[in-house]
């Protein structure tokens, strides 16, 4: 018994061992690598002008995309905002030009902030296909923009931006 007790610990401490990272920083180094899943594409939009309620807009989107070939579908939905027919999907070729524009039309049926979903979805030469996701915040009238506070803006010990409100504390006993 004392035997099988023994192959049992060496085996859990061979297998320990296996599965122990490195701690070299050499190795540390050449294995890490900061890359986000999905598409190898990044995405830049800005509203052409500003849009009343009741109003037209275009935002312009553009796509840069890291691709020798292949094609790029381009989705997009909105919450609020009545797309363009022309402006719900666009495919393009990715040979060639890394950067791909984009004017989406809608129509701003109330004010306030709506977005605009973008999805991406590449297919390189060989058919592998990847994803990314885009959401464009569009501003529609002059409440739209967020209110500053009222109260001033205090950096605390830790570097933090703070805001200072007035409160009541009422105890009850």
């Amino acid at each position: 018994m004392s035997i099988s007790k023994s192959v049992s610990a060496v085996f859990i401490a061979a297998a320990a061992a296996c599965a122990a990272p490195e701690t070299s920083s050499d190795t540390q180094q050449s294995q890490i690598k900061d890359v986000e899943p999905g598409a190898s594409v990044s995405f830049a939009h800005i509203l052409r002008s500003p849009v009343a309620p009741g109003g037209n807009g275009v935002l312009e989107l553009t796509v840069n995309e890291n691709y020798a070939a292949g094609t790029m579908e381009i989705v997009a939905v909105s919450d609020g905002l009545d797309l363009a027919a022309a402006s719900r999907s666009m495919t393009v070729s990715m040979a060639g030009a890394d950067e791909h524009r984009w004017d989406v039309y809608f129509d701003a049926p109330n004010g306030g902030v709506h977005y605009i979903d973008f999805s991406v979805t590449a297919t390189d030469e060989n058919d592998v296909t990847a994803s990314r996701a885009h959401s464009a915040a569009v501003n529609i009238g002059d409440g739209a923009v967020l209110a500053k506070p009222d109260a001033p803006i205090v950096i605390d010990a830790d570097g933090e931006a703070v805001i200072l409100m007035n409160a009541e504390e009422t105890i009850e006993e």
